[in-house]
């Protein structure tokens, strides 16, 4: 482990705590001028650490995503590679680039800023640089089977929903079926899961969840400003300790979602159970009443004919009033 990368994790194990020169070097076994040098190089990568003589340094946060605050925050459990660039199209291309080069493996890829990065049907999502987090994560799918990608999508949403209850304490998160993420009715944030399959075959080797969140956008585009937001643009967090958070609460995730225990909070943060909804479905578009959530994380819906039917594919494109 390099000299920077001992100072960050001495700093990060001591939030808001000064720490000396002399404290660093004896923790690192490094020289004192090491030491400052490895300050120096943080401070270059974004991360903000004040100074004052006779106390020390003291971290206090940093403005840039960095690979390393990302697995000491995750207290190095986080067992495959983390790459983070300053911009990119779209971390699902990341990840499906790194899949066509190796063998499916647990994998995360962060980017500051996308160009190009979309949700389900292939439709954008607005990523400016700094004020979101969005990342994707490769779980490799030791069973092949295509089984239950229901219940990991709707798993995948109650996970990043509980992670970020616990950054925002206040703030009242909800869920659009399948994967959308919601507060006061406005979306702030989305969640894609693709398959990565198997040549010749109609199994999965592994999975690509794509996770975007807006966090602190202000400057929407004109066309969502009436039906997106950011979580908080008065609440920055550190977005490192947030990645962090995320990718350890979905790896948790992918060796429990079979056992659907997450469902009843899907259901209790849904916005669609008992509404009047509009459902596309391929180049179909469909109507009636969501009734329910069933095992496996489908959509029930009462169509206008009285029929019940279940969709397990497809985006709520409308929300209307209750039935």
């Amino acid at each position: 482990m390099s000299t920077k990368e001992q100072v960050l994790m001495a700093l990060l194990a001591n939030p808001g705590d000064w720490l000396s020169g002399d404290q660093l070097a004896q923790q690192t076994k490094r020289s004192r001028e090491s030491i400052w040098k490895a300050i120096n190089a943080l401070r270059k990568q974004g991360h903000q650490i004040e100074s004052r003589k006779n106390r020390g340094y003291c971290y206090v946060g940093s403005r840039r995503l960095d690979a390393n605050a990302i697995q000491i925050y995750s207290d190095q459990q986080f067992a495959g590679p983390i790459e983070v660039v300053a911009q990119t199209p779209s971390t699902q291309i990341l990840a499906k680039t790194f899949l066509s080069h190796h063998q499916p493996r647990l994998a995360a890829f962060l980017a500051d800023e996308q160009t190009a990065g979309y949700g389900r049907r292939g439709r954008e999502f607005y990523s400016p640089a700094q004020t979101g987090l969005y990342f994707s994560l490769i779980l490799p799918n030791p069973t092949n089977a295509l089984a239950n990608v229901g219940l990991l999508t709707t798993g995948v949403a109650v996970s990043v929903v509980n992670v970020l209850q616990r950054f925002y304490p206040n703030k009242d998160f909800a869920l659009k079926w399948v994967n959308d993420i919601y507060l006061n009715q406005h979306k702030v944030g989305g969640i894609i899961t693709e398959a990565s399959l198997e040549l010749e075959s109609t199994s999965a080797a592994a999975f690509i969840v794509g996770v975007g969140l807006n966090l602190t956008t202000t400057d929407f585009p004109q066309a969502l400003q009436a039906r997106a937001q950011s979580v908080d643009p008065t609440m920055p967090v550190d977005r490192n300790q947030l990645a962090a958070a995320l990718l350890s609460s979905l790896v948790a995730l992918s060796k429990r979602y079979a056992t659907a225990d997450f469902l009843p909070i899907y259901r209790a943060k849904s916005l669609v159970l008992g509404q009047q909804i509009t459902l596309q479905v391929g180049d179909a578009v469909v109507a009636g009443v969501a009734e329910a959530i069933d095992e496996h994380g489908g959509l029930v819906v009462r169509m206008t004919t009285g029929e019940r039917r279940t969709f397990t594919s497809g985006e709520v494109v409308k929300v209307g009033l209750p039935a």
